[in-house]
Order: C-alpha cells, then sequence, then structure tokens
C-alpha cells in the first residue's frame, strides 16, 4: 500500500533537488564570510569594467568638452574627478553587492535546512514501514 505522507514528502525532496540544488550547493559549501567575500571579489571586475565602459560612453559623448579640457591642460583635474568617481561607485557597487549576496546566502541556508529536515522525516518513516514489516 502506498503511503501518502511519504510520497508528499518524497515529491518535495525531488522538487528542491531538480530545482533548487544546483544553486543552494554553493551556499553549502562555503562560510557566508567566504561566500559573500568571493562574490565581492567578482563583482570588484565587473564594477571595473561597467564603469570604465560607462566612462568611455562619457567621453564619447562629450567629446569637444574632454578635447577642450585636455587644450586647456585640465587633465589632472579630469583624473582626480574620474577617479573619486570611480571609488563612489564602487563603494555604492559593493554595499549593494553585500546586501545581495547576504540575503541570498541566507535564503539559500534556510532552503538547505528545510531540505534536509525533510530528508530526516523521509528517513523516519522508511524506518517506521520497515519495523511494521517485521
Amino acid at each position: 500500500m502506498i503511503n501518502e505522507e511519504r510520497v508528499k514528502q518524497l515529491y518535495k525532496i525531488a522538487l528542491y533537488e531538480q530545482n533548487e540544488e544546483k544553486t543552494n550547493r554553493k551556499v553549502g559549501q562555503y562560510y557566508k564570510s567566504d561566500y559573500v567575500g568571493r562574490q565581492m571579489i567578482g563583482s570588484i571586475l565587473t564594477g571595473t569594467l561597467a564603469f570604465a565602459c560607462y566612462a568611455l560612453l562619457w567621453m564619447l559623448s562629450s567629446w569637444e568638452d574632454v578635447l577642450e579640457s585636455i587644450n586647456n591642460l585640465e587633465i589632472v583635474g579630469i583624473v582626480i574627478e574620474m577617479i573619486i568617481y570611480y571609488v563612489l561607485f564602487m563603494v555604492l557597487y559593493l554595499i549593494a553587492t553585500y546586501i545581495v549576496y547576504s540575503v541570498k546566502y541566507e535564503a539559500g541556508k534556510k532552503k538547505m535546512k528545510k531540505y534536509i529536515n525533510d530528508l530526516k522525516i523521509a528517513h523516519k518513516m522508511y524506518e517506521r514501514e520497515e519495523k511494521l514489516k517485521m
């Protein structure tokens, strides 16, 4: 006879394994600080690339102003201004990265704990059935 509760439990386990296990596996392999730190290192690279693209587009869109500044020997001022904008952009970008991946880590941990609890419940159901067969 089919145990409906066990089937429901196994269905929940299968859904997790099919949909979320791959993404949450990384969460389970790291401590929070390591997971978030690793994501922040990647964000430094992508943030720098994004800022460089933005700076290039800005320079292309206001090419006349850039050439005028170069002719007036304001290069040092432009470089300092770009460095300030870069630092501000990266600080905001890294804060956002920290918040997003911290929340993602906590949600993944919570889902993993629920998955492990579901596995324990299914195991207990199997043990009860084995005892009843004897």
